[in-house]
């Protein structure tokens, strides 16, 4: 279940600027998934997981949009491999999580903002406009990801 490995998952999106950062955590680290271009960087994160997960691919470059840091994502099925490769400073982190609970921290934190966004009104959104990082791409992104966990 979802307390497996005792993962938390926090989600913030900047709806002007666009920067997001979807954090993973244990009793021992903390992986923060950070990019610009919230609305290329958001479906690009769960098609890379839900692939993973899938088996359809072992691992996967994700680029950290507005700076040249990026991460590698790779599995063996069971468990998440991140580095996340930075530049300023010259540095490479690694983490390890279990594939399926980190998705499912992931999928219900991201769900808990939606609704907290929906309470505030802001979503569902008056009219798409297009680059918006909650726009309906991004959602039915999310919702394809969601649907693979419950599978």
């Amino acid at each position: 279940g979802f307390m497996d490995g005792n993962y938390k998952g926090y989600i913030d999106i900047r709806l002007s600027g666009e920067d997001i950062h979807f954090d993973v955590s244990d009793d021992t680290q903390l992986f923060r998934f950070q990019s610009g271009i919230g609305f290329v960087a958001i479906p690009h994160f769960f098609i890379t997981l839900s692939a993973l997960y899938k088996g359809e691919i072992s691992e996967a470059q994700l680029d950290c949009h507005g700076n040249a840091d990026y991460y590698l994502f790779s599995s063996d099925g069971q468990n998440l491999f991140i580095e996340h490769v930075g530049h300023y400073p010259q540095r490479t982190d690694t983490y390890q999580f279990k594939l399926k609970a980190y998705m499912e921290a992931i999928s219900c934190a991201f769900l808990s903002y939606l609704q907290q966004l929906e309470k505030e009104g802001i979503l569902p959104l008056k009219e798409q406009e297009f680059g918006h990082p909650l726009g309906d791409d991004v959602l039915q992104a999310f919702d394809s990801f969601s649907a693979i966990l419950s599978s």
